[in-house]
């Protein structure tokens, strides 16, 4: 990240008010939203789509919990680095979805419903699998996991914005050590996360085709789960810049240059993971493995979609994202921004679809609803973080 100096290594100046983020009327809005997903996941398990509508769901709930947990896994590695390149402000960009972890670990159990439309072992067991692949098991070995990463995340989340977290955030010229607490949560949180999401890789994205299994793929799906938060948090900080009024850390061209290389720097790790599992494969002619792969990238209908992912979420940001200039251009990164959420939603679709319905691509209404549904609240659970983000970019100063 860049060394900025800052010109204020105290709390903000007075004379500066904090921006209060209206509520209205995107509350509405979201509130809408949900209703909208509830209804129509109710109305496509009545109406024959219920094999739909529960794909959707799981593909939703893993897209946005990982954005949420992702997050504060982010702020995590902001101390871990001494990352104090925007004052508070991008460590409460970083946490501010995080309300949606709890929301994500209830969401979690409805999954049980829904068992037999989303895991073909609970209805084929796979002999040689059973021990692992038991739906006792499996719900209950996710549910404590999240259960830990949820209360190692918001142990974390009351230090990191205790006034002494604050304070070393602000205080840019000094080389001390964060607050004690957060050197001991930092990294225990970001262990448990490498933990706890390759387990819901490998249980609830590999277990979808039983038969096939990379040891890579849990560093794939945390990483491009990490990827994820950082583009949301990109989206965010643009949004930001045009509501909270001059002077508001966003418009500072060099907090947009970081975190246009975070976008660069971790898109082109989220293909490198994804390419050393094939290459693995095809080095070691391992055909038995090959189909997971052949399904999404050889077989009709799904190639165009799996390339379209590869675009959207490295091609597109590698290309604007190379030099400075895409980088500082709020317009330009918060295009590719967004065509990243896109396609990482398309990628966790891609990840699982194809392996429940590998001969079409079942992409409509329902998919539409259920996405909104999760949208709506995924704003309403972030909305306090938001405001936070609102007041520290308004109030803290970073040099130019």
């Amino acid at each position: 990240m860049s060394s900025n100096p800052q010109t204020s290594s105290g709390p903000a100046p007075a004379s500066r008010t904090p921006f209060e983020l209206p509520s209205q009327p995107m509350g509405t809005i979201a509130i809408v939203l949900i209703a909208i997903g509830v209804v129509g996941f109710f109305l496509a398990l009545l109406a024959g789509g219920a094999a739909r509508a529960w794909q959707a769901y799981l593909v939703n709930l893993l897209f946005w919990m990982g954005i949420a947990q992702a997050g504060v896994v982010c702020s995590a590695a902001f101390y871990l680095t001494q990352g104090r390149w925007a004052g508070r402000t991008h460590f409460r960009l970083a946490e501010a979805f995080s309300n949606f972890i709890i929301l994500g670990f209830i969401l979690f159990w409805p999954l049980y419903f829904g068992r037999k439309l989303i895991f073909p072992w609970v209805t084929h067991p796979v002999p040689t699998l059973t021990g692992w692949l038991n739906v006792p098991f499996l719900f209950a070995r996710d549910g404590i996991a999240l259960a830990i990463i949820s209360l190692v995340s918001f142990a974390f989340l009351r230090v990191s914005r205790s006034p002494e977290a604050a304070a070393w955030a602000l205080d840019r010229d000094s080389i001390a050590m964060p607050p004690p607490a957060i050197r001991r949560l930092a990294p225990a949180l970001g262990m448990c996360y490498v933990a706890v999401y390759s387990l819901l890789a490998f249980d609830l994205v590999m277990s979808l085709s039983p038969l096939w299994h990379s040891t890579l793929f849990g560093w794939f799906f945390f990483a491009g789960a990490f990827w994820s938060a950082i583009v949301m948090m990109t989206v965010t900080a643009v949004h930001l810049r045009r509501i909270l009024g001059p002077g508001n850390v966003f418009e500072n061209r060099r907090v947009l240059h970081d975190l246009g290389k975070m976008i660069f720097g971790f898109s082109i790790f989220w293909v490198y993971t994804m390419f050393a599992q094939f290459l693995v494969i095809w080095y070691g002619d391992l055909p038995l493995e090959s189909f997971f792969i052949a399904i999404r990238v050889y077989y009709r209908p799904w190639p165009w979609l799996s390339w379209t992912v590869l675009g959207l979420v490295w091609a597109v940001p590698f290309v604007v994202l190379l030099g400075k200039a895409g980088k500082r251009n709020p317009m330009v990164l918060g295009t590719v921004a967004t065509i990243g959420l896109i396609g990482f939603w398309l990628e966790r679709y891609v990840l699982i679809v194809p392996s429940l319905s590998p001969g079409r691509i079942p992409l409509g209404m329902i998919e539409l609803a259920v996405t909104a549904g999760f949208a709506g609240a995924f704003y309403l659970c972030a909305y306090p973080g938001l405001r936070r983000v609102a007041q520290a970019a308004t109030t803290d100063t970073v040099g130019e």
